[in-house]
């Protein structure tokens, strides 16, 4: 069940000047200004409490997947349903935009609130992530 005071909703470029958030703000601005990149936030009171940011991919065969970075809520905001709340208004928002054929994203595997969060959304789970820095 959503909290009644947090507004979930995806932020524009014009709405960078009117939040407090730990991006610089130019390259925020920057970041939203591409249509497939995604930032949605949770806001109580004017104040981001969580965010989560995503990109649209195009496939090689001339699909699009979009991937989900991570959803972060605030430590005192969370265990109350926000990071749920806002995974869903994600999905209904790139849902209702009927450009996308599926989503994914990653996680480590020793954050279990993060997997438990992710794993209510996935159809599977086995896939395994290999990375390093470059």
């Amino acid at each position: 069940m959503k909290m009644p005071d947090i507004e979930y909703k995806r932020l524009e470029p014009c709405d960078v000047k009117n939040i407090v958030i730990d991006y610089p703000k130019d390259e925020l601005e920057k970041f939203l200004e591409n249509e497939d990149h995604y930032l949605f936030v949770g806001m109580k009171e004017h104040e981001i409490i969580a965010n989560v940011y995503g990109y649209g991919m195009l496939r090689p065969d001339g699909r699009n997947m979009f991937y989900i970075h991570s959803v972060d809520v605030l430590p005192e905001y969370q265990s109350n349903g926000i990071g749920t709340n806002l995974m869903e208004y994600l999905l209904e928002y790139i849902r209702s935009e009927k450009k996308y054929y599926k989503f994914f994203v990653l996680a480590d595997a020793d954050n279990v609130k993060a997997c438990k969060l992710y794993q209510k959304y996935a159809e599977r789970d086995e896939q395994v992530l290999f990375s390093n820095e470059i």
